[in-house]
């Protein structure tokens, strides 16, 4: 009898506990425990930045001489009796400093002889002193003052005081459009004025 009692007892005990939500034997219940989640944050890989180029200014290699050199064509108005001409002419300077140089130069030339229909040729030579006045950077306005030599083909030489004005464009450090007139005190002068237009260059 007392073994009954004692197993009745037994399982309304267990019973009570499962109904509880209790131990049972030791046993834990884990019916409502909720297992930690860790949380994976995604990492940025690093970005690759390329390199800026570093483009250096082109410096433009200024003429480390005084010397220069211009190449030019002429026009001749022509004296009287004489039709406008042509020719060319090259001139060779050294600049003594920014404004003033002194120029070697030489030129050939032919007009027409109007009553006879015949060229008359002229070759000149002289020696002058060129006064430059920078009006802006890239403009410059000269004067010249010199002696020149003429030598008329089949005819006599002459000389006298050589003059001129002109205007100077620099396209860069070593080059310049020059434009310029020139006229003598050679008396009757076969040529006349010249106007002429030239490229120099700077050594």
């Amino acid at each position: 009898m007392k073994k009954e009692i004692l197993a009745s007892l037994l399982v309304a005990s267990l019973a009570t506990s499962l109904q509880a939500g209790g131990d049972i034997g030791g046993v834990v219940s884990i019916e409502n425990e909720v297992a930690p989640v860790e949380v994976v944050v995604p990492t940025k890989e690093p970005v690759k930045v390329a390199p800026k180029k570093v483009v250096e200014p082109k410096v433009e290699k200024k003429s480390n001489s005084n010397f220069y050199i211009v190449g030019k064509g002429l026009y001749t108005t022509g004296d009287t009796g004489l039709d406008a001409g042509y020719g060319a002419g090259l001139d060779l300077g050294y600049k003594l400093n920014d404004s003033l140089a002194v120029e070697l130069g030489a030129s050939f030339a032919k007009n027409e002889i109007e009553a006879t229909g015949d060229d008359l040729e002229t070759t000149t030579a002289n020696l002058s002193l060129v006064y430059t006045v920078k009006a802006t950077d890239s403009i410059g306005v000269f004067g010249k003052a010199g002696y020149m030599v003429e030598k008329v083909k089949d005819g006599d030489d002459d000389s006298g005081v050589a003059y001129g004005a002109g205007v100077k464009y620099n396209m860069s450090d070593a080059t310049a459009l020059v434009a310029e007139y020139q006229g003598s005190t050679i008396d009757d002068d076969p040529r006349g004025g010249t106007v002429s237009l030239g490229l120099m260059y700077n050594f």
